[in-house]
């Protein structure tokens, strides 16, 4: 026995270990595969003799290669050889290896659910935690179904350290075995008053990611996690829960009104933003969710207005997102709080985010009213003006003859404007939107009567400007414009000051480049005009 354990230990002596391995692969890039497949014929050969410490070497060398690409699913059965050595140095490289090469459905794991268990139910708390985290990573169903009681028994451990460990497992054991999540709640619900913060946010964590799926399920808990809100100081923790509370207030109203004030405390409290995000966040559904209202909510909208401004005007571009995104959630309930900061949401139109300057957009589409539509208008059109890119350009444009036309042109008391920003935006450059604004100039034309003359008059000098429209290079939107103008001068000549002169402008403005309907639609009110008497 002596002897072979010498003999052992002098194979050892000319074995190639890991870092051999990387510096070879190092030196030999221009004949990296040959040197591979060379080292892997090594492996094979060290994986057949009987001294696990060579195994538990050439499993460590499979390792790193598993991680440049290479398949070992061959090596299932000697990885398994290597987790159940004595030695924790020699079972912590089989467990490393089984991590990052089984999976559920890896065929050797049958073989080894005796062996797991009895490292779960090991005296060393360094080899059960071992078991425990490299299990999160290839547990199969048939392993949830068969150690779920033996993790559970974790659970009761003295070490807070395997505590944890087994309650963040159980999550993993309920997506693969939702049978044991019945027999394992209120094991798991014990743990959100573990006097271990570790333990005790590992629970709240497991609870939290399976309330996302069924929040009703868990209404019960509310007590306890309020409890939790109000004496934690751990922000990532009250993260957690605040947003399972944003998920249980739709269902359960009452509770709403016992959130508002710790989360205002904590809104008035923390200097913690993804905290105050949420925070945010969930006052905003708290206060959605009530639906008969609440006398002082007016306050808590204020506040949360006020510390999404600090989100909006900090330098991080991921903050100042979420900022506004918050604001137009608020947006919808409390318009007017949140127009009060109008200059703010148009000073991100400027952002060299696009996302910002859209998100900015749609916050302006909703603060629109009759005192500010041409204020908005106005700073939209300046960007446009000066927008890099069609996409920007279009967006803008698309926003402009939204907010403007919205219910019916709500918010519009001079048509005059209008159609003389119709007009101005139609000779700006680039984009496809030409079809939206001849779709607006006829149907403003149509439905307001008291600004025909004056549209009509605006479309003889759009008309009369033709060569200069189509030498933009926007002829296809140029041309869709054109076509709007030439029927509303044919269709109501009547109002024309000078006929002849627009007769003339669109005789010379009749062009062969035109698609063939817009030429139809020159040649048909041409007709019109010099029919008229």
């Amino acid at each position: 026995m002596a002897l072979q354990k010498v003999k052992g230990n002098l194979e050892r002596m000319f074995d190639k270990n890991l870092t051999d391995l990387v510096r070879g692969i190092r030196n030999n890039r221009d004949n990296e595969g040959k040197y591979i497949a060379q080292c892997l014929e090594e492996i094979k050969q060290e994986l057949r003799q009987h001294n696990i410490a060579v195994k538990a070497n050439a499993v460590s060398k499979l390792t790193y290669l598993q991680m440049l690409g290479y398949d070992i699913s061959w090596a299932g059965f000697n990885i398994i050889e290597v987790m159940s050595s004595t030695k924790f140095t020699e079972k912590r490289i089989g467990y490393l290896a089984a991590s990052q090469s089984f999976h559920q459905d890896t065929e050797v794991l049958m073989l080894a659910t005796n062996m797991i268990r009895k490292d779960l139910n090991s005296t060393s708390q360094y080899e059960a935690g071992l078991t425990l985290s490299s299990l999160s990573c290839f547990l199969s169903p048939d392993l949830a179904r068969d150690l779920a009681n033996d993790i559970m028994s974790l659970l009761t451990s003295t070490k807070p350290y395997l505590r944890k460990k087994g309650v963040l497992l159980l999550y993993k054991v309920f997506l693969r075995y939702p049978d044991a999540l019945r027999p394992a709640f209120p094991r798991l619900k014990e743990k959100l008053e573990d006097p271990d913060p570790g333990v005790q946010s590992a629970a709240v964590n497991v609870i939290c990611e399976l309330a996302r799926k069924n929040p009703k399920n868990y209404l019960s808990l509310a007590p306890t996690f309020f409890k939790l809100m109000t004496s934690s100081t751990n922000n990532w923790m009250l993260i957690k829960i605040i947003k399972l509370f944003g998920a249980l207030t739709p269902l359960e109203p009452r509770l709403g009104k016992k959130l508002i004030e710790p989360l205002t405390n904590l809104i008035h409290s923390t200097s913690a933003m993804s905290l105050l995000y949420e925070c945010i966040n969930t006052v905003i559904a708290v206060l959605i969710s009530i639906s008969s209202g609440m006398p002082n909510h007016a306050a808590s909208i204020q506040l949360c207005v006020q510390k999404l401004r600090i989100l909006i005007e900090d330098s991080d571009q991921n903050l100042k997102y979420l900022g506004l995104l918050a604001m137009s959630k608020i947006l919808k309930t409390s318009p007017k709080s949140v127009a009060s900061h109008k200059d703010l949401i148009m000073s991100c139109l400027d952002d060299p985010d696009d996302s910002i300057r859209l998100r900015a957009l749609d916050l302006l589409s909703g603060m629109v009213s009759k005192k500010n539509l041409m204020e908005i208008v106005r700073k939209l059109m300046s960007h446009m003006a000066k927008a890099e890119g069609t996409t920007y350009r279009d967006e803008l444009l698309t926003k402009i003859l939204e907010i403007c036309s919205q219910n019916d042109y709500q918010y519009i008391s001079n048509f005059e404007w209008y159609v003389s920003v119709l007009v101005e935006l139609s000779q700006m450059e680039g984009g496809s939107h030409g079809g939206k604004l001849a779709h607006q100039m006829m149907d403003v034309a149509i439905r307001v009567e008291t600004i025909r003359p004056f549209a009509i008059e605006q479309m003889s000098l759009l008309i009369e400007n033709s060569s200069v429209l189509l030498k933009s290079g926007r002829h296809t939107s140029a041309a869709e414009v054109l076509y709007a103008a030439c029927w509303l001068v044919g269709e109501f000549s009547d109002l024309l000051a000078k006929p002849r002169q627009a007769l003339v402008s669109m005789l010379q403005g009749l062009s062969p480049q035109l698609s063939p309907h817009i030429q139809a639609t020159f040649v048909h009110n041409i007709l019109k005009l010099y029919s008229r008497p």
